[in-house]
C-alpha cells in the first residue's frame, strides 16, 4: 500500500524546524510527506515552501480539520492508500511514525491512533489539566460507543483512505473544519463495528514551560467532544466494504 503522512502547519516558525530536522534524519516508513500550510504569516510558510516536500497553502487558517480534508483529497487524487497525520508543534516524534503505520501495512488494522498511556508510550511534562481531562473524555467515549480507549485526544494517527471513500456522511462538511473532523471520523469508525481499529503506544512530549497548544479553552474541547455526540445520533455510517463513493 502507498502511504503519505501530512503535517498541518499554522504559525509554527519556532517548532517546525525541529520537526523538519528530525524527518530529514530518518528513513521514512511512508512514500511521501505532505505539508499543508493553514495560512501562516510568521515565516513558517517559507519553511514549508523550502522544505523539499510537496505542500499545499490555504489562504487563511481554516482549522486542522480542513487541513486533513485537503490532505485526504490530495492523497486520493494521487492514488495513495493510507493517510497519516503528524503535528508541526514537535509533540509527536517522527521516529514513531512506523508505530501507527505498520498495523495498517501489515493488514492488522484499518485505522490506528496513538496512545501516550499504553505500555511503551510516554508523555513527559504532560500538563496537569490534561492528566485529568483525558480520562474523563475516555469515559465519555465508552458511554457513547462501548469502546474502551486509553487516549481519546491523541492526534497521532493513520487510516486507510478507502474508509473516506465509503463514507455515507459528508466528511468535507464545514462544521468539521476545526478539531471536529478527526473525532467525528474516529467515532464513526468505532461505531461501524466492522472497521478494524487499534491504539498503539506513542510519545507525546510537552515543553517544560511556556505555551504548549493553540487550543482555545472550552471551545476547542467542545469541538472535540461534540463530534462523538453527533456521530452517535445522526444515523450515518459507511457503505459496505468494496463500495466506493466520491
Amino acid at each position: 500500500m502507498k502511504s503519505v503522512f501530512f503535517i498541518p502547519v499554522f504559525n509554527q516558525a519556532r517548532e517546525l524546524p525541529r520537526v523538519l530536522a528530525e524527518l530529514g534524519s530518518l528513513e521514512l516508513p511512508c512514500e511521501t510527506m505532505l505539508l499543508v500550510d493553514n495560512g501562516s504569516d510568521d515565516g513558517s510558510e517559507r519553511m514549508v515552501r523550502e522544505s523539499g516536500y510537496p505542500s499545499v497553502r490555504l489562504p487563511r487558517n481554516m482549522g486542522v480539520g480542513r487541513a486533513i480534508m485537503v490532505a485526504a483529497d490530495w492523497a486520493l487524487e494521487r492514488g495513495y492508500d493510507v493517510l497519516g497525520g503528524l503535528a508541526a508543534n514537535g509533540k509527536m516524534l517522527p521516529a514513531e511514525m512506523h508505530r501507527v503505520l505498520d498495523p495498517i501495512l501489515s493488514g492488522e488494522a484499518d485505522y490506528v491512533t496513538g496512545s501516550r498511556f499504553l505500555p511503551g508510550g510516554a508523555s513527559p511534562n504532560l500538563p496537569w489539566f490534561r492528566q485529568r481531562a483525558i480520562p474523563l473524555t475516555n469515559h465519555m467515549v465508552r458511554a457513547l460507543t462501548g469502546a474502551t480507549l486509553t487516549d481519546m485526544t491523541c492526534g497521532y494517527r493513520a487510516f486507510r483512505l478507502d474508509i473516506l471513500q465509503r463514507a455515507e456522511f459528508d466528511w468535507r462538511a464545514e462544521w468539521l473544519n476545526t478539531y471536529s473532523f478527526e473525532y467525528y471520523l474516529y467515532a464513526k469508525v468505532i461505531l461501524d463495528g466492522t472497521i478494524r481499529w487499534k491504539e498503539v503506544p506513542i510519545t507525546m512530549r510537552y515543553p517544560e514551560r511556556g505555551a504548549y497548544t493553540k487550543m482555545k479553552p472550552v471551545l476547542s474541547w467542545w469541538e472535540m467532544i461534540r463530534p462523538w455526540l453527533v456521530a452517535r445520533v445522526d444515523g450515518k455510517g459507511f457503505a459496505a466494504a468494496g463500495a466506493v463513493r466520491t
